[in-house]
């Protein structure tokens, strides 16, 4: 069953964040980046949790999972039938702890 995906506003800021980022340099390679992001992120309506745990519905009072597109940390919950992206982040960058989780919506 393929679930709907969605991005949070943090995401959504992020992705605008990194693409003019990297078209600095160059308008094709951030075209580049996000036909590509863009097809990992929809790749998440099929079989989201085959990706790992990052924190538990203990640790952050929902389950995040992660996967990344790469160098890039994708951040996500599954609810339902629906996907969140939460953060896409340089994975140089520290990841959202468990309880920033809870301000992403």
């Amino acid at each position: 069953m393929a679930r709907s995906v969605r991005l949070s506003d943090e995401a959504l800021l992020q992705i605008v964040g990194i693409s003019d980022y990297i078209s600095k340099d160059s308008q094709k390679n951030a075209q580049r980046w996000r036909t590509g992001l863009r097809s990992k992120i929809k790749s998440l309506q099929n079989l989201p949790t085959r990706h790992a745990i990052l924190y538990t519905l203990e640790q952050a009072g929902r389950e995040v999972r992660q996967t990344f597109y790469g160098t890039y940390r994708i951040l996500y919950t599954i609810e339902k039938d629906t996907v969140t992206v939460l953060t896409v982040r340089h994975g140089a960058q520290r990841p959202i702890g468990p309880k920033e989780v809870d301000g992403i919506e």
